[in-house]
């Protein structure tokens, strides 16, 4: 583990919150929009969630830029974020056991649940200011993505309206892309996990796929995203659950565009 710059501390702290706080703000509509309209105590938890992370935004907007104010905020909001996901994970088991009905699909559900648990890890590694060894961080991150990916591929295809046959053949197509990804990524874990490597060159292009892969994906969820707005597409896509998808993937690219510097800087130092 190297250790993390009090600057660099701050400066990625903020950024993760900016981008997370968000995302958890549209998990609890999407949540809400989802339930059965009779089950009125939990729309009521999810529509509290909004506004706990709306508030949390609008605090981050105006948070002292100091190391030791953005380590108290990052505590506040991994409490939050784990609330949020003890509250997706009792959804999720009420929706497994048929006990409510609705809208939220379970995979969805378990997927929202994995972002949060995501975003507390996240917060608790820059809280304790180390960074993972390379080839650690390079299978963790593509083995969390690269599954993200596949489901958002599998949501876009299940809703989509099926007289959009192209658009799901597409979708179903990068489902398949990023699962076959993912099983790649898992193999790399366990030999990373076995051998402890600092960095081996396989890592390198495998980054590269996936960048190729997220690209792709991203170009198509923007057009996908820009049709629903326009209203050009057939669908039940909430286009505020198309941008988010978008932004989404546009957070993986700009990790694998951070791992592969990474790598490269490694590559000529070995």
């Amino acid at each position: 583990m190297s250790q993390l710059a009090e600057v660099d501390f701050v400066t990625e702290s903020i950024n993760e919150n900016l981008f997370w706080l968000r995302i958890m703000k549209e998990h609890a509509l999407f949540m809400s929009q989802g339930f059965d309209r009779n089950d009125k105590k939990l729309i009521r938890e999810a529509d509290q969630f909004f506004v706990v992370f709306d508030k949390q935004l609008a605090e981050l907007a105006t948070l002292r830029r100091d190391s030791d104010v953005v380590r108290k905020f990052n505590e506040q909001t991994i409490i939050l974020a784990r609330s949020f996901r003890e509250f997706k994970s009792k959804v999720l088991l009420l929706i497994i056991q048929c006990k409510i009905a609705g809208f939220n699909f379970p995979l969805l559900i378990d997927h929202i649940a994995r972002e949060a648990g995501y975003f507390v890890e996240t917060l608790k590694g820059l809280n304790k200011g180390r960074r993972e060894p390379l080839a650690d961080r390079i299978v963790d991150e593509n083995v969390f993505w690269l599954r993200i990916m596949a489901d958002h591929s599998k949501f876009i295809a299940s809703l989509l309206d099926p007289s959009e046959r192209k658009l799901v053949t597409v979708a179903s197509t990068f489902s398949d892309e990023f699962d076959q990804l993912l099983a790649q990524a898992r193999d790399l874990e366990s030999m990373v996990k076995q051998t402890e490597p600092s960095f081996f060159n396989v890592l390198t292009r495998f980054t590269e796929d996936a960048q190729r892969a997220t690209t792709d994906l991203r170009n198509f969820k923007q057009d996908a995203r820009d049709l629903i707005q326009q209203c050009r597409v057939l669908s039940l896509i909430n286009p505020v659950l198309a941008d988010h998808v978008t932004r989404e993937a546009n957070k993986f690219l700009s990790i694998l565009n951070d791992l592969s510097n990474r790598a490269q800087n490694d590559s000529t130092t070995q």
